[in-house]
């Protein structure tokens, strides 16, 4: 018998319930390579799928250099390339100084996340109080630590940040919806150009290519590196834990959401498509955005694949104490180690 006590007017509480009884088509359960192969096919190309699918052929780049800047340690271009026939990218591009003395450089394509889009990794700022309020809290100019390390990096604009903001991610999101454009996959396809425009680049050796992003830029970094291989060395920075955790027991901006992923994969499995490849990832102890818990429990799936493949020296997690932030502690030297 129904009666006011049995019932439930919690939409939290229903979504629970359903989460509970799904069972995700490609949770990694290989037990061998030639099982893992299949399984990474099969969840690369259903990915794919749940991003709206890629254009089928590639529009012709044409690349500009609007204007050069020279700092300390590098030279910065702003240039601007097509991902996509009517979609152009603005982007930074940091050569570091006496690269032509040592032949082809190790790039990297730095990915910002929610904030002011490539000029807050690339650390532009008009003032030091828009330095303590924008960069320092979280050690945002990573794409700036890495140029002056000697990497060539590459940091664009993703849809809805710097100079492609003109509606916000929400809105890009729900109207892309009605019209079959998932804003990750939008923003995925966009990252992939930029790694062909640094294969156009005479200073860049393209085997020798990572990718590096915080928070919505490591989710860029996630999906990008799953699924393209020219990608050699991953730095995941906040955003690591399960899908419940991150997008369901918290309220997060809607670019975060690929509709109907959990009925397929778990975050886990998707990080783990970048195996065998190096991949680091960051989380602070008192990121508000996850459960710390939770990032532990749900890091060991990621290492079961790097375990199976033989490759365990390539997984690697940086739990720093800190919040919402790059850490920077281990990713200098696992990037240079690896690349």
């Amino acid at each position: 018998m129904v009666t006011a006590n049995t019932r439930n007017y919690s939409i939290k509480k229903h979504l629970d319930n359903v989460y509970e009884n799904i069972n995700p088509q490609f949770q990694f359960k290989a037990e061998n390579k030639a099982e893992w192969e299949v399984w990474q096919k099969n969840l690369k190309g259903k990915l794919t799928e749940l991003l709206g699918g890629f254009p089928e052929s590639k529009c012709p780049l044409e690349p500009e250099i609007l204007d050069k800047t020279e700092e300390q340690n590098y030279w910065r271009e702003k240039v601007v390339f097509n991902s996509r026939d009517g979609v152009s990218v603005p982007a930074y591009v940091l050569i570091p100084k006496g690269i032509e003395k040592n032949g082809r450089a190790k790039a990297l394509l730095c990915l910002h996340g929610h904030g002011r889009g490539k000029d807050d990794v690339v650390g532009i700022v008009p003032n030091d109080v828009e330095r303590q309020r924008n960069i320092r809290p979280l050690n945002y100019d990573y794409a700036h630590q890495f140029a002056s390390k000697g990497y060539f990096v590459l940091a664009p604009d993703a849809m809805c940040f710097g100079e492609r903001s003109d509606i916000p991610c929400a809105w890009a999101f729900s109207s892309g919806l009605l019209l079959g454009q998932v804003l990750v996959g939008l923003r995925v396809w966009d990252a992939i150009r930029a790694l062909d425009y640094l294969q156009t680049r005479s200073e860049v050796d393209v085997e020798r290519i990572g990718c590096v992003g915080l928070s919505w830029g490591g989710t860029h970094t996630i999906y990008t590196s799953a699924l393209d291989e020219r990608i050699k060395v991953a730095v995941v920075s906040g955003y690591f834990s399960s899908f419940k955790d991150i997008l369901i027991d918290r309220s997060c901006c809607s670019c975060q959401y690929v509709p109907n992923i959990l009925e397929y994969a778990d975050l886990p499995d998707i990080v783990s498509l970048i195996a065998p490849r190096p991949l680091l990832i960051e989380n602070g102890t008192k990121d508000p955005l996850y459960t710390l818990e939770v990032v532990k429990k749900e890091y060991p799936r990621v290492e079961k694949v790097y375990n199976l493949l033989e490759v365990s020296n390539r997984i690697d997690i940086d739990i720093f104490e800190g919040s919402h932030s790059f850490s920077g502690k281990k990713a200098f030297d696992w990037v240079d180690k690896w690349l």
